[in-house]
């Protein structure tokens, strides 16, 4: 039996990729939206500059003149913007020189232009802020100063006739814990000393040594003499005047006798047998 040969289908050619939309575009068609855009953006900015910025006279007419609050009570802030048809607004306090319950902020600000029963926000003195002072008592007038500092005050130093060391604070004004506004300014007594001081003795001390214990005392070193016979090492006092135990008044100056070193030719005749 006889058949007829029937052909296989043929594949389908294959399709090019798709154009991006963009490359369908003509240059032309470009500068075309471009313009279009720009005009629009335009017609925008118009409108809002005729509707907002510059109303018509009829709208204009009808805003308020925002009345400057600033300085005012709350009560005074109230009935200003009652009078032009506006709506008093409180904000949160703030610390400020001016007297608790003062207004110290307002938006709008005071001379623009607002519409009829729109809210102007105030913002109240709470007042300057306050801490207390720190207690500085018994510490050396410039750690005093340094705490003061860390604290927000400044320092104001008094110096006092006292039965403590030289520099150290023995009271503030106002007294520790008292409440003071920020920034402000605090007192430290300090002491200068008793009027009359007793003399250390300072013989075997180094010269550092008793350099600090006379400025501690309020006294001061004077003279300093070399001896080079010495044995004692050098920078040792030897002698002092006046002598210990003796009264004398504050920042007298006190004379001492120190060891040094012999000089080389000290030694060599040290040697020799001073021949």
């Amino acid at each position: 039996m006889q058949q007829d040969y029937v052909a296989p289908p043929e594949a389908p050619a294959p399709q090019p990729p798709p154009v991006p939309w963009w490359r369908l575009l003509r240059p032309r068609h470009v500068f075309g939206a471009a313009v279009g855009i720009a005009g629009l953006g335009f017609l925008l900015g118009y409108l809002i500059t005729v509707l907002f910025v510059f109303p018509s006279h009829d709208v204009a007419a009808n805003l308020r003149q925002v009345p400057d609050l600033v300085g005012t009570s709350a009560d005074e802030a109230r009935r200003a913007l009652d009078d032009v048809g506006l709506s008093y607004e409180e904000e949160s306090g703030l610390h400020h020189a001016a007297a608790i319950g003062t207004v110290v902020a307002q938006e709008p600000l005071g001379g623009q232009m607002a519409q009829p029963g729109s809210a102007v926000r105030v913002s109240l003195s709470l007042g300057p802020k306050m801490a207390p002072v720190p207690d500085v008592v018994g510490l050396g007038h410039e750690q005093a100063e340094i705490a003061l500092a860390s604290a927000g005050y400044e320092s104001e130093f008094v110096w006092v006739d006292a039965e403590t060391d030289v520099g150290e604070v023995v009271d503030t004004r106002p007294a520790p814990g008292t409440p003071v506004p920020l920034p402000g300014r605090v007192q430290l007594i300090v002491s200068a000393g008793p009027p009359e001081v007793q003399v250390p003795n300072l013989v075997t001390r180094s010269l550092a040594e008793a350099r600090e214990t006379l400025e501690r005392i309020g006294l001061r070193l004077g003279t300093i003499r070399q001896d080079s016979a010495s044995l004692a090492a050098p920078g040792t006092v030897l002698a002092q005047n006046p002598r210990a135990g003796r009264v004398v008044e504050r920042a007298t100056r006190i004379t001492v006798t120190v060891a040094i070193a012999p000089s080389l030719e000290e030694s060599r005749d040290t040697a020799s047998g001073g021949r």
